[in-house]
């Protein structure tokens, strides 16, 4: 019934776009898959209803005798698109090739007790790397092996309006495990201090 379902139909190739949690706008990270997609198998509805159930709950829809499930098995190009500015492609063999970040699976945690209890500390690292930047707020919004992802607010002196933007912080080194973290982000804090 659906307009996209009937183009599907007539023309399988399509683009899917996946991003974080965190997604809030264009200055944010995202993966754009692009590709074709084929009906998936009447023998493989019910696995495919039972895992977009456990996403979706309340989905009723799926008993709907016109709801399909589409999968794309051919990807020809990827894009990231990292935010402003930040853009580049990979090859389908990259992506399939790729491991996810070890650091990001705990990487949330770690950054919600720097906003909770250093968000000081956040705002000194940042002064030290970025001399001559006043800011007022800095919450950071993901943390990888690299580096970390900081929302910033700041009042530039010639205006009245406060300006938010993201910036990318990067690590001395890249971080191995949820200690060597903490040992980065102490390294940091104490190389902030004594430019003070």
């Amino acid at each position: 019934m659906s307009t996209h379902t009937q183009d599907l139909l007539v023309d399988p190739r399509c683009s899917v776009t996946i991003a974080s949690k965190e997604f809030k706008g264009a200055a944010d990270g995202r993966v754009n898959l692009m590709g074709e997609v084929k009906l998936v198998p009447n023998e493989e509805r019910e696995a495919m209803k039972e895992v977009y159930l456990k996403k979706h709950p309340n989905a009723f829809w799926v008993e709907f005798g016109d709801f399909n499930f589409f999968r794309m098995d051919t990807i020809k190009d990827i894009r990231f698109v990292g935010g402003f500015a930040r853009a580049g492609s990979i090859t389908p063999d990259e992506y399939k090739e790729a491991k996810p970040d070890a650091i990001s699976a705990f990487g949330g945690h770690v950054a919600q007790h720097m906003n909770d209890d250093h968000s000081e500390a956040t705002i000194a690292m940042i002064v030290a790397q970025i001399p001559g930047l006043e800011v007022e707020e800095a919450t950071i919004t993901s943390l990888d092996s690299l580096g970390m992802y900081i929302k910033v607010k700041r009042t530039p002196r010639a205006s009245d309006q406060p300006q938010e933007f993201k910036i990318r912080l990067p690590f001395p080194r890249q971080a191995e495990n949820r200690g060597d973290v903490k040992k980065v982000i102490v390294e940091m804090t104490q190389a902030a201090s004594s430019k003070e």
